[in-house]
């Protein structure tokens, strides 16, 4: 085999279901894989481990290389050393820190594509075991497999990675209007951890809130394409989230821009108001690419008076397919 290529979708991580916990399994998660951004690369035999792109930041470089590091301590150990070498070459990144999952799909992209170039069955669940992801989300493992809406069950003790309780495609003419800013940095790494070690218990009764918004508001406007009842969904679900995480991120959202652009579509009539994980994105579900355009317009409108910290605006469907994996014979 000469090489194999990965590209997978970014996604968005829309809340929690449970993070009480009182009945054992903690987190569940609710996502869509998204269409805006993808991680794509390589990899092929080399004489020795090189990355070929001189743009990336030492920091991505580094996570490529433990890695390449870990999925030959753990899944491809029975790989000879002689074969272990190879050309990692990098043509697309989600933005690191942006609550997009870039992380995550930076492990299955690497780890899913050493895997077919040695002829290893293993599937993304193993990869994901193997390389440390999935510990509170199964979002991203999940929309590399499948694309699409999904919701995940949490963790029970001692579980690394949790199960998918629900998957559907996501509507072609839906649109979120993603509003990124490019000067700030969602919570991530050590300080991620020291957050969540941090907050308060999370109420039992605002878990049983999102649990039975998701099961009788969410879920059925989904199936029945109801964005305006989907959106008041996110919205309440996302509200109860992002208060708890408040004191860790500095309000309900991470970045003042951007909250002040979700506070300003939802002047504006909008539901569906939501950020992805740690921020700082934004997100704001609308009907069509229309309705996007013309709510893209009125943010920019809203924040022309300072120029210098304008957000990035973004229509972005969903994507329904997930990872697509190409290999040269």
């Amino acid at each position: 085999m000469q090489s194999v290529t990965v590209r997978a979708p970014a996604r968005l991580h829309l809340g929690f279901l449970d993070l009480n916990a009182s009945i054992g399994r903690r987190f569940g998660s609710i996502g869509l894989a998204i269409g805006s951004h993808h991680t794509a690369l390589s990899v092929s035999p080399a004489e020795s481990l090189c990355i070929e792109d001189e743009t990336l930041l030492a920091e991505t470089r580094s996570r490529l290389e433990k890695i390449h590091q870990l999925f030959y301590q753990t899944v491809g150990r029975a790989v000879p050393q002689t074969q272990q070498s190879v050309l990692i070459q990098v043509h697309e990144l989600i933005p690191e820190h942006a609550g997009l999952g870039s992380g995550t799909q930076l492990a299955l992209t690497l780890g899913t594509a050493l895997a077919r170039l040695h002829g290893l069955k293993l599937s993304t669940v193993d990869l994901a075991k193997a390389l440390g992801r999935g510990k509170r989300s199964g979002i991203g493992i999940s929309t590399f497999d499948l694309g699409g809406f999904v919701i995940d069950g949490g963790l029970k003790p001692e579980q690394t990675v949790p199960p998918v309780l629900m998957h559907q495609s996501y509507p072609e003419q839906w649109r979120v209007v993603m509003v990124m800013d490019p000067h700030h940095q969602g919570i991530h790494g050590q300080h991620e951890k020291a957050a969540f070690s941090r907050l308060p218990t999370f109420p039992l009764q605002n878990s049983r809130a999102i649990c039975h918004l998701t099961l009788m508001q969410l879920l059925p406007s989904l199936a029945e394409q109801d964005i305006a009842n989907f959106g008041n969904a996110v919205t309440e679900i996302q509200t109860l989230i992002g208060d708890h995480f408040a004191s860790a991120q500095g309000g309900r959202y991470t970045s003042p821009l951007v909250a002040a652009c979700l506070e300003q579509a939802h002047k504006l009539g909008h539901t569906g108001i939501a950020q992805s994980s740690w921020g700082p994105t934004g997100c704001i579900f609308v009907s069509s690419q229309t309705a996007a355009e013309q709510l893209i317009q009125q943010l920019q409108a809203f924040t022309a008076a300072e120029p210098a910290s304008q957000p990035v605006f973004i229509s972005a469907a969903a994507d329904n397919q997930g990872a697509i994996i190409e290999t040269v014979i």
